[in-house]
């Protein structure tokens, strides 16, 4: 439990301040850190069998493998693309669909317009959101049309939406990663404690410090030193690269934990946001998360009620857990199994081939050949000492049957059924169907093929 010194009282010049840290005593910030870093590694924790199927599945989709070597070494290795058909179909679906030119927000009027002054000033509201969005923002498409490549593969993404301190609308793209949560929160916005892992470098920092957002830490050893790494950090095997050792350039990993704090020891937590650099748990950041005054609902002896805090980020879902966790599930983890049984059998059927194509046997001791290995060129012939007959008794082929016609079958099955999951069927991927086809049978396998992707789309709509 925290338990602090100093008391900050909830009122209008604690939402104005853009930094609390110089009210609070060593001790006090030194308790902070330690407190923000404790939930965060719980909350890691209640997600950390998510967190390993989500890797596996982004492993999938980007077809990474891991060095095989059974039944030999350097046998087949081959990585099935299951999931990144069914996350790219989605994408080129979803992409054009849901970003459609320039009027991205589209308000509507509620009761009665007589003279219309409601749906002019809509259509004014909608454009000048969609300008902030495509102009001001100029990374908000881009991001999400990572988002929509993110969230089949995932499951889940977020968008971090709040105002800078220029003044300027920012929506920034967060992976479910790096948006660490209760795993059994019933959602983001009732989420009681939210915590983004936000990497820094140290001119970052220092930007930050002299805009007054930051508390003053240059001179404090921990940042004079090299950074350091974060201790649960691997190697990043699907770019074929290991962590570098850290220097001056290797950037902070921060904490920037939502969550609630009773400063002002009335029994109520009040919402707040603290930055803390994880590797040291210093605090750089202790503010506010209530945008008005109006938002704080008091008794007239002045306890606070309740307080409306200010929600920042934006969860888009693919299939909602059945589970109830807060993440939900994408094709990764719903095809993961398939996809890992796809590559098995694949591997097995060209393993079986190359077997039947290069397969040795036993040379007994009256083939009269050179000792060592034996190997054929195309129209190549060899001499040997023994006779023919004497050699045809001393050779004996290795006996391997061909690729299992079996395994053939059931290679075709699962495929079928993964792409029932992931609509991705021959004619969803632009193949043209079988001959004399009726157009009126092709247009409704299309439609009913859509049905999975319409009621997608109608989720990420409605986020």
């Amino acid at each position: 439990m925290l338990n602090l010194e100093t008391k900050i009282p909830f009122n209008r010049r604690t939402l104005e301040a853009g930094n609390l840290t110089n009210l609070l005593s060593e001790r006090d910030l030194a308790a902070l850190g330690s407190w923000v870093v404790e939930g965060f590694n719980k909350d890691n924790f209640s997600r950390a069998d998510w967190f390993r199927r989500t890797q596996a599945a982004m492993d999938l989709a980007l077809q990474i493998t891991q060095d095989k070597s059974f039944p030999w070494p350097n046998c087949s290795n081959i990585a099935f693309p299951l999931v990144t058909i069914g996350a790219i179909q989605f994408h080129s679906r979803a992409y054009p669909a849901l970003v459609q030119g320039t009027d991205l927000v589209k308000c509507r009027v509620i009761g009665k317009d007589p003279d219309g002054q409601l749906e002019a000033r809509a259509e004014r509201v909608s454009k000048h959101m969609s300008y902030q969005l495509l102009e001001e923002d100029e990374a908000w498409e881009e991001q999400h049309d990572r988002l929509l490549l993110q969230v089949p593969i995932v499951g889940t993404a977020f968008k971090k939406t709040y105002r800078d301190a220029d003044g300027t609308n920012k929506s920034e793209l967060v992976s479910a990663h790096n948006l660490v949560m209760d795993y059994y929160a019933k959602s983001v916005e009732t989420c009681r404690r939210k915590t983004q892992i936000i990497p820094r470098d140290r001119n970052d920092i220092l930007t930050r410090i002299a805009k007054g957002l930051f508390r003053d830490v240059s001179e404090e050893a921990w940042f004079v030193q090299p950074a350091r790494p974060e201790p649960t950090q691997e190697a990043d095997t699907r770019k074929g690269f290991s962590q570098p050792a850290s220097d001056e350039l290797t950037p902070f990993t921060l904490l920037e934990q939502h969550t609630w704090i009773d400063f002002d020891g009335d029994g109520y937590a009040e919402p707040y946001v603290v930055t803390v650099d994880y590797g040291t748990q210093q605090v750089l950041r202790l503010v506010a998360r209530c945008d008005r005054v109006e938002d704080v609902l008091k008794l007239p002896s002045g306890k606070i009620v309740s307080i409306k805090a200010t929600e920042h980020y934006t969860k888009y879902g693919f299939i909602p857990a059945p589970d109830g966790g807060v993440y939900d599930i994408g094709f990764g983890i719903l095809l993961g199994p398939l996809n890992e049984s796809v590559n098995t059998l694949v591997n097995q059927l060209v393993d079986a081939g190359t077997m039947a194509n290069t397969a040795g046997g036993f040379l007994a001791k009256g083939a009269k050949l050179r000792s060592g290995n034996t190997t054929f060129a195309p129209l190549e012939w060899k001499r040997v000492e023994s006779s023919g007959d004497d050699l045809r008794k001393s050779v004996f082929p290795l006996p391997v049957r061909e690729p299992s016609t079996v395994l053939f079958q059931l290679l075709d099955l699962l495929i079928n059924y993964t792409n029932r999951i992931s609509a991705s069927t021959d004619m969803m991927v632009g193949e043209l169907p079988g001959q004399n086809t009726p157009a009126e049978v092709a247009r409704t396998s299309v439609e009913q093929g859509m049905k999975i992707y319409s009621a997608l789309f109608k989720r990420m709509w409605r986020c």
